[in-house]
């Protein structure tokens, strides 16, 4: 599924599967035989066909509403396939956990329901997911970590409180208790842990970001210890340099930080540098590199890392700053124009550079 895609399709196909089943048994009551996990009498799809298959309509509804709000969450950030192993491979893990309890205290009950796949979707969002809060009304939002733990609470009573009429087969508590763990495990595989002591570093340097930059500081160079990559951090870290005036750490920090830096990290910190007067600590070369990504985005800095190249005497890149000065500057009248144009035929009068410019007409 696209990342830029805010329809959780693999969601909604999950429901109307489970939806279509329940109208499937209703016209066709036999089709409970092939569906239903009986440990006495496995079927080679039946471990599958019962997780689509559920008793009542109370069963059906409650899976269906918790996987519609805890579905698009890992959807979203997971993409569609793993998603799709979490809930199928998560809910047969869940079977097998009903089969092996089954064995231990025979005679076993036949197992119906999507519960234990719903199961390990929210035990994957337990811990990925643990402090987003999910709304239920607007202004009023609960923690996905709140909406497991009831989870767990209504499984529990579920296995103890039947409501509705039955059909034969049952909700079993191990084989929630197994998808929730499955979904625990799919969350350390997939990097859901990972993902979620980042998301939990942010929102800490959201809040030391409030207080100061000493803050700030202090909690980005923690998070750094524990995830050295983490780009987040590693700008909060610059920004707290630069509000507390250390030049040098903050220098360094930029001079590692645009290494990987996108086009928009890259002009937040070049940005922090003109304001510093040191643009001229990085290379002239880069300067002029940098020049043209940013020329259709950041005009203004880019004018600025050229003066910065065009201002150091001596420098092999003078000419050509010079140069692209002249091609860049609106008003041939202006000061600065009329300086670079004179700098760049007295010093360079013969450079290719100087050439190319009087051919355009930029040189009189």
């Amino acid at each position: 599924m696209s990342e830029n895609s805010r329809t959780p399709w693999v969601t909604l196909g999950l429901i109307v599967a489970n939806l279509a089943m329940a109208f499937a048994i209703v016209f066709f009551p036999q089709l409970i035989d092939s569906a239903m996990f009986d440990p006495k009498r496995i079927t080679p799809l039946s471990p599958l066909l019962c997780l689509f298959a559920h008793q009542n309509l109370i069963h059906l509804l409650g899976n269906m509403i918790f996987l519609a709000a805890v579905g698009p969450l890992v959807e979203f950030t997971r993409g569609g396939w793993r998603f799709t192993i979490i809930y199928l491979a998560g809910g047969l893990l869940g079977v097998n956990a009903h089969y092996f309890y089954c064995l231990l205290t025979p005679p076993g009950t036949p197992l119906l329901g999507a519960s234990a796949a719903v199961a390990s979707v929210v035990g994957y969002c337990a811990i990925r997911f643990a402090r987003t809060k999910v709304p239920l009304a607007p202004n009023f939002g609960v923690p996905v970590g709140a909406i497991a733990i009831l989870w767990l609470l209504i499984q529990v009573a579920g296995s103890f409180i039947q409501v509705g009429e039955q059909i034969r087969g049952g909700t079993a508590y191990w084989a929630h208790l197994g998808g929730f763990l499955a979904g625990l495990g799919f969350a350390f595989i997939f990097g859901g842990l990972r993902d979620a002591r980042h998301q939990y570093g942010h929102e800490v340097l959201e809040r030391m970001n409030i207080r100061g930059p000493a803050a700030t500081l202090t909690a980005a160079e923690a998070i750094l210890n524990q995830q050295p990559q983490n780009r987040t951090a590693q700008w909060q870290r610059i920004e707290a340099l630069h509000g507390l005036d250390e030049g040098q750490k903050c220098l360094a920090a930029i001079d590692k930080f645009i290494v990987k830096a996108t086009p928009e990290e890259l002009a937040q910190a070049l940005t922090i540098l003109a304001e510093r007067n040191a643009l001229d600590t990085i290379r002239s070369v880069s300067r002029l590199k940098f020049a043209d990504q940013l020329a259709q985005t950041h005009p203004e800095l880019q004018l600025k890392l050229i003066h910065s190249v065009a201002d150091q005497e001596n420098d092999l890149r003078q000419p050509d700053a010079l140069a692209s000065l002249l091609t860049l500057l609106p008003d041939p009248d202006s000061e600065v124009y009329k300086t670079a144009a004179k700098h760049l035929e007295s010093l360079y009068p013969h450079h290719p550079a100087t050439e190319s410019a009087r051919q355009r007409g930029f040189l009189q």
